[in-house]
């Protein structure tokens, strides 16, 4: 074993004096490869760390067509290769509690915030969001009012009601407590209470100023007062619940942006819901207002990337028309709804018929609407006449409306 030990030794030693320059240079190129691919790994690395991702918070992807905001997400992508985008959904009700009430269970991050415009001066004036460079809707719904055809056929009524008393004696003939079947689905004031109030032609915020000691402001609490009495108004519920109580048929009316059609006409088929504009009081044939809902964008002033959060919202404001057009929007940024379609053509009427109602832009709206909630709620419970609340709104949002121009 030694011997043989020995000339194979022997034999590696002599093959290394043959061939050693050969056998260094081959060792030289695989350290110097080894030690390029290590670098290059190494910079490939801190160059993806570099690439900032920003986080988008929004509600928006359920109310566009599939994939149309991950398509825009790769279009900027592709524009910016050295910015990231992600997707981050969250619930518009959950978005507004995590902003204006924050606590451990509604905290969020996003570097850009889908927002509702009416959100924008309490943000801006509290410094979570940077300006914007405009406060203008990104896009705009126009609320209408939608009523079930099929149950209302069924009560006896062969067209929906033009004023309040046809729609109070609509609301008495469906509603089934015990059924489990209400009249009108709720989801909160601006939506549901408000709407009634502009079909009347009254405004609540007039030249800067609250004016809700008008005739048609009381009457209109008058008949909030006498539904919600006789048991006529579903129990207030997420914006979603109220969609699938009117879809389910748990609820006969509701008021809802048009872009909902779509939705509601996949759900429950092309005879058996429409819409109208909302019931007037009787007897009224002046002048009316129509609610709207918008989008908007704002930079998380607390981002650590202000720079490239702005491109990204510049963006998407850029291409507002094509978000509109998936979201199905209208009057949306300038793309009409399909006019053949006999729905979307009522909807035109509707919009072009009234003029959309714009009592809130610029102000406080958090604070004004917990005021009128409170006082509603106190007329709701019989301690206050229509005329007392509407005082009391009057005096408490002149207040709030002269602290916020001071502040």
């Amino acid at each position: 074993m030694e011997r043989n030990f020995h000339n194979s030794w022997s034999g590696i030693r002599s093959a290394f004096q043959r061939n050693g320059d050969k056998i260094l240079f081959g060792l030289a190129l695989a350290i110097l490869a080894a030690v390029l691919i290590i670098n290059f790994a190494g910079k490939k690395a801190i160059i993806q760390a570099k690439i900032p991702s920003i986080v988008f918070a929004q509600w928006w992807q359920d109310y566009l067509e599939e994939d149309a905001l991950q398509t825009l997400v790769n279009e900027f992508e592709s524009l910016h290769e050295n910015i990231k985008i992600e997707i981050t959904e969250i619930k518009y009700e959950d978005m507004r509690r995590g902003i204006f009430f924050p606590d451990p269970e509604t905290a969020f991050s996003g570097d850009v915030l889908a927002l509702d415009p009416l959100w924008v001066p309490e943000l801006l004036r509290n410094g979570i969001i940077e300006n914007p460079g405009s406060q203008a809707p990104l896009l705009s719904f126009i609320d209408v009012f939608y009523y079930n055809v099929e149950i209302l056929k069924e009560a006896g009524f062969t067209r929906p009601p033009k004023n309040r008393t046809e729609f109070l004696n609509c609301l008495r003939a469906v509603t089934s407590t015990e059924n489990g079947r209400w009249g009108f689905a709720t989801e909160g004031i601006y939506d549901d209470l408000f709407p009634w109030i502009w079909a009347a032609g009254a405004q609540l915020i007039k030249d800067g100023k609250p004016a809700l000691t008008s005739r048609q402001v009381t009457d209109s609490f008058s008949f909030f007062a006498l539904l919600e009495k006789e048991g006529l108004i579903a129990p207030s519920t997420p914006y979603r619940s109220k969609l699938e109580n009117f879809i389910s048929g748990r609820a006969v009316f509701m008021i809802a942006p048009a872009k909902e059609i779509a939705m509601v006409r996949e759900r429950m088929g092309e005879e058996k819901f429409s819409v109208s504009s909302v019931p007037v009081p009787d007897n009224y044939a002046g002048k009316t207002f129509s609610g709207s809902a918008g989008w908007t964008i704002g930079i998380n002033s607390a981002s650590a990337h202000i720079k490239e959060a702005q491109l990204f919202a510049a963006f998407l404001a850029d291409n507002s028309q094509l978000i509109s057009k998936k979201a199905g929007a209208f009057p949306g940024n300038g793309s009409p709804p399909p006019l053949s379609d006999p729905i979307y053509s009522k909807v035109w009427d509707i919009a072009f018929a009234a003029e959309i109602a714009r009592d809130f832009n610029g102000l406080p709206w958090m604070e004004l609407e917990e005021i009128f909630i409170e006082e509603l709620n106190t007329l709701f419970a019989e301690k206050s006449s229509p005329t007392e609340t509407a005082a009391a709104i009057q005096k408490r949002w002149e207040i709030a409306l002269e602290n916020f121009t001071n502040r």
